[in-house]
């Protein structure tokens, strides 16, 4: 799905969802299996993505129950700065390995656009996500 040119990182868009629904393990465990297929089948050095995405990961953990609760408020306010912070990371990464990088033409066509499409998405995902999530780990009742 492409919108002027831009697609969501749908990959970013689970793992922020489903670690702010979960612990950090299972967060860190769905950053590192979306890292490592962006990192395969992307033409960057191995790691890139990989490493963006365990970095957003704890982020979300800190942030988890602490700020805004752990309903969709929390995901749909830090998808914009985390999809912006991601891919910022990444290309950090890139710079830093030799690639060259046009950064604010990166930010103005691609990163700010993205984070809003992520923004955007993610009201579809997160209740979605949800579901799956109370169907798999169903809250106890304490009587």
């Amino acid at each position: 799905m492409k919108i002027n040119g831009v697609h969501p990182d749908l990959v970013l868009i689970l793992v922020i969802a489903w670690s702010s629904l979960n612990d950090l393990e299972e967060g860190l465990t769905w950053a590192l299996m979306g890292g490592l297929s962006l990192d395969f089948i992307s033409g960057a050095p191995f790691g890139v993505f990989s490493l963006a995405m365990l970095i957003v990961t704890l982020l979300v953990n800190f942030s988890q129950g602490r700020i805004l609760g752990s309903s969709i408020v929390l995901p749909l306010s830090l998808t914009f700065p985390l999809s912006l912070l991601f891919n910022t990371l990444a290309l950090f990464f890139l710079y830093l390995l030799g690639w060259p990088v046009a950064w604010i033409e990166s930010f103005a066509n691609v990163l700010f656009p993205v984070a809003l499409l992520n923004s955007g998405v993610m009201v579809l995902i997160y209740p979605l996500l949800s579901s799956v999530n109370r169907f798999l780990y169903p809250p106890h009742l304490s009587y």
